[in-house]
């Protein structure tokens, strides 16, 4: 299933909701009277009954999750968009986190809570804007994707994404070993760096420390935004509309990211290890000492059949 589609909620009374999901998670946040709860009952009345006066215009089905039979229904539904309440009891739950993250389906889930167990980006946090009747979801944080110098660096990576920082700012790069841990090392004059795509958790915690932050997509984006993948075809348009790419079967871009850098530098100079950092993403071509033109060449390369699987 494809995370962009378009929604449009109305009621007879002339309420609209009307918004884009672009992720396979998104979250609404927000005080209460903002229009959290009317979204979720409007959804739930247009899925109980055609006599509600409630319509809902969308590429899929949107339809309420509630908590009876919740597992079985995300093991058997696919291609579909799942409105959840912030009183749906498992929400926080391992259970639930992982019957979400397999499923083929997009979850729009309001809560004020940090759902640690579901990797969703910190861009896809927002809040309802009302306008009289009509409301929308504006974006909560700014983007975070500024790389810069500071007295202190730490990395949510301890492998390859750590020895890679690591060879351009020398010693003053650590590791926090996990993105859950990241908040524990900032202060001012720290810049804190993490995967933007699944760090939404522990957003607020990190902005509380005062350091500067680094939040790309993942340590697999940066790399594929490198020269020498720019004729790559799939690459580039991962990068560019990765809605259209990166579908529900991943349980986050991070994921998608890996394994079409891993796919497209299979048995070649450059190919890819979490574990330890290829020296071709850090230092010229070994042989000729100019950039690398394995990918760059000249001749156009052929593009890689369909999406990656």
């Amino acid at each position: 299933m494809e995370t962009k589609h378009d929604v449009i909620v109305n009621n007879k009374r002339g309420v609209q909701f009307k918004f884009t999901v672009y992720r396979k998670f998104t979250i609404i946040r927000g005080d209460s009277a903002t229009g959290k709860t009317t979204l979720f009952q409007m959804v739930s009345d247009a899925a109980s009954s055609r006599m509600s006066g409630v319509t809902v215009s969308c590429d899929v089905p949107v339809r309420p999750l509630n908590e009876s039979g919740y597992l079985r229904e995300l093991q058997e539904e696919s291609g579909r968009i799942y409105v959840i309440d912030e009183d749906f009891g498992p929400l926080k739950s391992m259970e639930f986190a992982k019957a979400a993250t397999i499923s083929d389906n997009c979850f729009l889930i309001i809560t004020r809570e940090s759902l640690s167990a579901i990797p969703y980006s910190y861009k896809e946090i927002y809040g309802i804007k009302a306008s009289g009747k009509f409301h929308s979801l504006e974006r909560i944080f700014p983007d975070y994707e500024t790389l810069r110098d500071a007295d202190a660096i730490v990395t949510e990576d301890e492998d390859s994404g750590y020895e890679y920082y690591k060879t351009y700012f020398g010693s003053k790069v650590s590791s926090s070993k996990g993105n859950s841990n990241l908040s524990k090392y900032g202060s001012d004059n720290t810049l804190l760096i993490g995967d933007g795509c699944a760090i939404g958790a522990y957003i607020q915690d990190l902005l509380l420390t005062g350091a500067d932050l680094y939040l790309p997509e993942s340590f697999e984006y940066t790399l594929l935004q490198k020269d020498m993948f720019s004729r790559v075809a799939e690459v580039q348009q991962s990068i560019r509309y990765p809605e259209e790419m990166i579908g529900t079967g991943y349980a986050s871009p991070e994921r998608y990211y890996t394994a079409l850098l891993s796919q497209i530098t299979q048995n070649t100079p450059a190919r890819y290890s979490k574990t330890s950092l290829n020296e071709c993403y850090v230092k010229d071509c070994c042989c000729k000492g100019t950039r690398c033109e394995f990918f760059t060449r000249e001749k156009k390369l052929p593009e890689i059949p369909g999406k990656i699987q």
